[in-house]
């Protein structure tokens, strides 16, 4: 669409236009790409939860195609809602909303 990630993140987060993120990360931008855990993808995904942050997002923060982790669905979606938990907490402190 021209523009990264965290420009449009603050693009609209200061319209306060930002409802529902659908968290992940995924190995290269478009058009082709495969969905990672949120700690192995091509986005840094501590500067994406610091750029909601700072726009003060108080939407719905989900995550979104996690990949299969130990052949069991839930220990993905517990490991990428755990680093979700620990992003947030990280950022919370550091722009100062704790």
């Amino acid at each position: 669409m021209g523009r990264n990630v965290l420009d449009t993140i603050r693009y609209f987060g200061k319209q306060n236009k930002l409802f529902k993120v659908h968290f992940r990360n995924v190995s290269a931008p478009l058009p082709h790409f495969v969905e990672t855990f949120l700690d192995n993808g091509y986005m840094n995904m501590y500067d994406v939860m610091k750029a909601l942050r700072e726009v003060d997002f108080n939407g719905v923060l989900i995550a979104d195609h996690i990949p299969m982790m130990a052949n069991d669905r839930r220990i993905g979606t517990a490991f990428s809602i755990g680093y979700m938990k620990a992003l947030l907490e990280r950022t919370n402190v550091e722009v100062g909303k704790a």
